[in-house]
């Protein structure tokens, strides 16, 4: 181990250590669910570092990770005596062009830097997760998901161009037009194909007011129903909703006492607008069918965008899971684990949330939607538990992800996932041979996070080695890109 630490001093400009303090940092993610320790982190200074590092764990036969935030949820920015790639000093904007309307910034920049550097110019990037904190890098590797997401995809979409250092240590830039394969794998592809330490991304000028309407349902149909026509005529801009508990006593008829709970919805909608003056509640609300306005707020965008989760990763697991339901199954999906729910979770304290896409806005092909239909519904599952608590609910949640599976839905893979390899392959669908190959000829050695699709050599006297590569599970070993 110190062999590769006094190899790699020599080798780069940044920071390498394999004191155990510092292996403890790296072993645990915001997740809380995985453990996992490097022989070597690594803090690098620039895209040279890791291309040399890369380089020298090609020819050890050594795993590389990187990590940013180390906000995934799964293990997936964890790794198991390799090599850990230390974003945080790639933190810098290099470039803000606000007549192109576009910034560029290191990997391990965090989105509050962004947001504090373009709002001040009038400028937002135009999807924005719910918490700030995470960096750039990460979530493009993940997808990125918001509440404006249904209008503008996840912010993957929204990608100019990212420098890639690739499985052989050359550092790429990739584009729609110039490395165009890798950049649309790179993006949405959890640090398998290369590791992104540049991004190019999209801004839009926002207006200067919002106003947010609070409606709340007591019929599960009426708010998916209404959130068809928000979503198909655009007529907000911002969209999410909550389901809401209300205990109504208790049943003694099987012998073990059960809460009665009546499930209602809250659904958040915004719109933007340089003036208050020019919204019209009625024509926005127009033919809705809530149960009860409960609320309207008008705030500067600046205010609006703040966001309002924090987060507490102290002792504290986050078995946390998003579904993407085509919408026809939306209903049937929800219901089913709003009845389930209770028997394991104590959902007054767990969080949970329901939003939308539109299929042709999600255009990476490493982000996986179901495809049936252009609606896609969103259903997440966000608990915050006791580490002790964590093994139980998990058997639990995994009978819902497969349900989401069954029913036709995708997961979001930045969460926590535990999947067989004809989930895998149900994930994928008939993408699933693609991102085999293109992991075969942009990883051939399997240097790149290793475990969370984990793959092997199969002989075959037809085809070359190295396009010769499927993915097979390893739930043991899962670790994958920083979120």
């Amino acid at each position: 181990m110190n062999g590769i630490v006094q190899d790699l001093k020599h080798l780069i400009a940044g920071e390498v250590s394999n004191a155990s303090e510092i292996l403890t940092e790296v072993s645990e993610d915001f997740g809380g669910i995985f453990q996992k320790s490097p022989q070597v982190v690594v803090t690098p200074q620039n895209a040279n570092d890791i291309a040399q590092t890369v380089k020298y764990a090609a020819q050890k036969g050594l795993v590389v990770s990187s990590r940013a935030a180390g906000h995934s949820l799964g293990g997936q920015s964890l790794n198991e005596d390799g090599i850990v790639l230390n974003m945080r000093n790639l933190d810098k904007i290099r470039e803000i062009q606000k007549d192109q309307l576009w910034f560029k910034a290191d990997a391990g920049t965090s989105w509050n830097q962004v947001i504090d550097a373009c709002i001040p110019d009038g400028l937002v990037p135009p999807v924005l997760t719910n918490y700030f904190g995470v960096s750039v890098g990460g979530t493009h590797s993940a997808g990125g998901i918001g509440a404006a997401s249904f209008r503008y995809g996840n912010q993957a979409d929204n990608c100019l161009g990212v420098e890639v250092v690739t499985a052989e240590g050359d550092i790429l830039w990739c584009s729609p037009e110039e490395n165009s394969e890798l950049f649309n794998h790179v993006l949405c592809g959890y640090g398998q194909f290369g590791i992104i330490t540049q991004v190019q991304h999209k801004l839009k000028v926002y207006p200067s007011q919002t106003r947010t309407y609070l409606l709340f349902y007591d019929n599960l149909d009426a708010l998916l129903d209404d959130k068809r026509v928000l979503v198909t005529e655009q007529r907000v801009d911002h969209l999410v909703s909550f389901p809401v508990p209300c205990l109504q006593g208790v049943s003694r008829a099987t012998g073990i006492m059960q809460p009665l709970i009546q499930w209602f919805y809250t659904l958040r909608i915004t719109v933007e607008a340089n003036s208050i003056e020019a919204i019209d509640d009625k024509e926005i609300l127009a033919g809705l069918n809530f149960y009860r306005h409960i609320h309207t707020e008008d705030l500067g965008f600046a205010q609006f965008i703040e966001p309002m989760i924090q987060v507490d990763s102290k002792d504290i697991a986050h078995p946390w899971m998003d579904v993407f339901l085509p919408a026809s199954s939306a209903k049937n999906y929800i219901e089913t684990a709003l009845k389930q729910l209770p028997s394991f979770l104590d959902i007054s304290k767990a969080q949970m949330g329901c939003f939308c896409l539109v299929n042709r806005n999600n255009k990476m092909p490493m982000f996986r939607l179901p495809q049936e239909e252009e609606l896609i519904i969103g259903f997440g599952i966000y608990p915050s538990i006791p580490k002790s608590q964590v093994q139980p609910i998990l058997a639990e949640l995994k009978k819902l992800s497969n349900l989401s599976l069954e029913m036709g839905g995708k997961r979001y893979l930045t969460c926590w996932i535990d999947f067989t390899i004809q989930q895998w392959q149900s994930q994928f669908g008939d993408y699933w041979p693609k991102v085999n190959q293109i992991k075969s000829k942009y990883d051939p050695k399997g240097i790149f996070n290793s475990g969370f699709f984990e793959y092997e050599q199969i002989a075959h006297p037809a085809i070359a080695p190295q396009e010769n590569v499927r993915f097979v599970e390893n739930v043991a070993t899962k670790s994958a890109i920083a979120v």
